[in-house]
């Protein structure tokens, strides 16, 4: 059989994608390019964090559908103790770092016991964000938005492939497109800015267009990767970076999801290796969880210092960023992995640290 016809008949399936390591670097990297403070990439939060959305949302679904071909069923038991063992201890160390600070601290940016619950119970984007609460902890807001998306997907997913994959596509594209409009409404009368960006229901097409992907893509007969055409649409995701405010609200959050769905399914047809795939970029993508939880409030320290020390505290800043997430990295998130593989979840299927947010 030839190799061509041998590609024909073979199906797409999740797998390690090691190319979404380095999608998941670039996403990390806007983030922390937003909160260095320089006015003209601002933008560049809300596009890294909307990445973050269209990545988790395509990894989710194609892990449920990988997991229903093998297994005839999702266990929603399992997916959740998934979700826990992967999130909960890097976010629990790093809010109990947080605590001891806020004890032997009087600064106002510290949070309160309001802001502290909203995080580890995953509602921090209702107790903080959209309360406009300032604090050190207040970019937790998208591992909520995450974390309630991921409560109910999985029961959607469920129940829609009961009339198989066409109604996941159908069931994710209502909801991008209830989110859309919703989210233009809400500019029309004036609703607070902060209820439009940290909404869930608001901000859920970000994740639904990745699960879109994911669904249209598994079962498909495998095809090459396009690396010009997924380059083109991520120069176009970075770029979006340098828009105004009102752009930012509206059209960053509508097209950044599209274009990032776009790349992702144009660079994860084929293990091709490139410079996504480096070593740089993979273990930036595979500790961006850990990096988005700790740069904000180091990063946030370094901001208040004025010039000319601002650059140098921006790199200690840095450097202590690397030091912490590495040690969380090594003590706390990957002996909790290797528990997490135990029960169940192939060591190459890739990991949904998502940080996702910002």
């Amino acid at each position: 059989m030839s190799l061509a016809r041998s590609r024909e008949r073979e199906t797409w399936h999740l797998g390690r994608r090691p190319v979404l390591d380095g999608v998941r670097g670039i996403a990390i990297l806007m983030v922390l390019l937003a909160h260095t403070m320089v006015p003209q990439v601002h933008a560049s939060g809300t596009v890294g964090v909307t990445m973050f959305f269209t990545l988790s949302g395509f990894l989710i679904t194609a892990l449920l559908l990988d997991e229903r071909a093998g297994a005839g069923c999702v266990s929603f038991r399992a997916f959740y103790v998934r979700r826990a063992l992967r999130l909960l201890p890097a976010l629990l160390f790093f809010l109990g770092v947080v605590a001891v600070l806020t004890v032997v601290s009087d600064s106002p940016v510290m949070p309160s016991g309001q802001d502290f619950l909203g995080a580890v119970f995953y509602v921090g984007n209702f107790t903080t964000a959209m309360q406009g609460h300032d604090t050190i902890i207040m970019h937790t807001w998208s591992l909520a938005v995450e974390e309630q998306f991921y409560i109910v997907w999985p029961l959607v997913f469920v129940a829609s492939m009961r009339w198989g994959r066409r109604a996941v596509m159908w069931a994710a594209a209502a909801g991008s497109a209830f989110a859309i409009i919703e989210r233009l409404y809400l500019y029309s009368v004036d609703a607070d800015p902060l209820r439009i960006i940290f909404g869930t229901d608001s901000r859920m097409d970000g994740l639904l267009v990745g699960c879109l992907a994911a669904a249209w893509l598994s079962g498909r007969p495998v095809g090459r990767n396009r690396p010009f055409i997924a380059a083109t649409a991520l120069g176009v995701v970075l770029a979006m970076s340098l828009v105004g405010l009102r752009t930012e609200f509206l059209i960053v959050t509508t097209l950044v999801p599209w274009l990032t769905a776009a790349a992702i399914v144009m660079l994860v047809q084929e293990p091709r290796s490139g410079l996504l795939t480096s070593p740089i970029m993979r273990l930036i993508g595979q500790r961006s969880y850990a990096i988005y939880l700790w740069h904000y409030p180091i990063l946030a320290a370094a901001a208040g210092v004025s010039w000319p020390g601002k650059a140098v505290s921006f790199l200690v800043a840095i450097l202590l960023t690397a030091t912490i997430v590495h040690l969380s990295w090594v003590c706390v998130e990957e002996p909790f992995l290797r528990l997490k593989h135990r029960r169940g979840t192939p060591a190459t299927q890739p990991e949904l640290a998502v940080g996702g947010a910002v």
